[in-house]
């Protein structure tokens, strides 16, 4: 999810807080285990952590996570003899060899076993999702705290929230942390309402969207439902959460329907190939 305003200096975060947004922690993968059938949950932890500043909501943080090595060397040793063609094969694999970065939501923070959690959805044969998985336990990895950017403003009448798996994590610590003034809608794939991640409270309405079995949320399913459930009323805010075409094919058919650009703040995390 995005800011609500780049210049909005309600939401500066404090003066003693900013030297330590885009900080890199160098942690080590303490546990991981599965929240459902293509989710898990990563723990890392370490001395790393110290100087972390947790701001709950959809804080964000970068993961540079490695290349699996034979993609990276079936890239080192140039086929052909011309050199331009093998200088550029070089350059591939210098680029080869550089972290991947993968941005996930904090899911949790706790300071004093020095440990922080993130959700992460398995799709594939993608390098996340091998990491996730295959990634030996006591393994390193860096991770750089990008803070946080989604706020609810103040005079808020209502909020419209809607996420993917991947967004998810995302959306629910924003509506978690929603005052009870601002009455909330959720939408959020069945797959995450049934794993006990509801998050249903007096002002937040949970709406679970039927997905397919073993496949990734649809944009426009979630459209549909959207604007057939909460349109015509328009909500003041809109925070959208979750891979790049679900999160474009929402802003696009909220456009339509009439909610301003304005009001709407999408965040991808990934994007299908």
């Amino acid at each position: 999810m995005s800011p609500l305003r780049s210049g909005d200096r309600r939401h500066t975060p404090p003066w003693d807080v900013r030297p330590l947004i885009g900080r890199k922690h160098e942690l080590t993968l303490v546990e991981r285990r599965p929240i459902g059938e293509r989710a898990v949950r990563v723990t890392l932890g370490g001395f790393g952590l110290e100087g972390f500043r947790y701001r709950g909501g959809d804080q964000r943080c970068t993961l540079l996570i490695p290349w699996p090595e034979e993609e990276a060397w079936r890239y080192m040793v140039p086929m052909i003899t011309d050199p331009w063609s093998a200088a550029s094969q070089w350059g591939f694999a210098a680029a080869l060899t550089r972290p991947l970065r993968r941005h996930l939501t904090v899911s949790g923070y706790r300071a004093d076993a020095l440990e922080v959690d993130f959700d992460i959805l398995l799709h594939g044969e993608s390098p996340l999702s091998t990491w996730a998985e295959d990634a030996p336990l006591g393994s390193t990895v860096d991770v750089i705290d990008n803070g946080r950017r989604y706020h609810v403003p103040v005079g808020t009448r209502w909020q419209l929230l809607i996420a993917d798996e991947a967004g998810a994590p995302a959306a629910l610590a924003v509506a978690a942390e929603t005052p009870s003034a601002v009455p909330t809608t959720l939408y959020v794939p069945r797959t995450v309402a049934t794993r006990g991640a509801d998050g249903s409270t007096d002002h937040v309405t949970v709406v679970s969207v039927p997905t397919h079995e073993g496949q990734s949320a649809s944009g426009e399913a979630f459209a549909s439902t959207v604007l057939a459930d909460s349109l015509p009323l328009v909500p003041d805010l809109v925070g959208i959460a979750g891979e790049r075409s679900f999160t474009h094919t929402l802003v696009t058919r909220l456009r339509r329907a009439g909610v301003p650009r304005s009001a709407i703040h999408a965040r991808s995390y990934w994007k299908r190939q």
